[in-house]
């Protein structure tokens, strides 16, 4: 059965070809709590597994959320839910210099919405390249991406590290298989149903 551990590893195989995201590929397991506390690039160094100096831009996924499976062309086929950022550091480069500093002042003159842009143009990236890869044959006997709507929202400053870039939210299809794992299929019919509700009536 595909699941995360599929979704975690084919996304992070796709961002080691990022030439910006350059493979840091970062999943939240506390939903997100990470980016709001003040240990968030801490948090970043110590997950990552390969060792390397800059820690943005960076990608991180939030935990999927599964809708359970639907029925596609008599196949099991399970929808998840994803929403990822991809960050930078607001201001600053990933060596933590000013970013197109001005000469007089140097202070940064990379905008916000600027790196709203850059990062929207690695997510929007991201997603094409996994729109490619999906149309083989053979990964669309397991993997689609959803028709419906891909959103980009901006965000801000988020955390000790300032970082700014774009939430991405899409949908993803997954083949689940046809088994029923952890239950022997002779042993469902001698499953006994209860008669009656076991509680008994009394006065509330």
């Amino acid at each position: 059965m595909r699941s995360y551990p599929f979704l975690i590893d084919l996304f992070k195989n796709v961002l080691q070809k990022s030439k910006a995201i350059e493979g840091r590929f970062y999943v939240s397991s506390n939903a997100g709590q990470e980016i709001n506390s003040d240990v968030l690039g801490q948090v970043i160094s110590d997950t990552l597994t390969q060792v390397q100096e800059k820690k943005y831009p960076i990608a991180m996924m939030m935990p999927p959320v599964s809708r359970g499976e639907s029925k596609y062309n008599q196949q099991e086929f399970e929808r998840y839910s994803i929403s990822m950022f991809f960050l930078k550091t607001t201001y600053y480069d990933s060596q933590n210099q000013v970013s197109n500093p001005n000469p007089n002042t140097g202070t940064s003159m990379h905008t916000i919405p600027q790196d709203w842009h850059d990062m929207k143009r690695c997510a929007t990236a991201f997603m094409r390249v996994l729109d490619k890869m999906q149309r083989s044959e053979s990964m669309l006997s397991y993997f689609r991406l959803d028709t419906g709507e891909k959103f980009f929202k901006p965000v801000s400053n988020i955390g000790i590290d300032r970082a700014s870039g774009i939430k991405l939210d899409f949908q993803v299809q997954l083949f689940t298989g046809c088994e029923i794992e952890d239950y022997d299929v002779n042993d469902i019919s001698t499953i006994t149903i209860p008669v009656a509700d076991p509680h008994p009536e009394h006065s509330l």
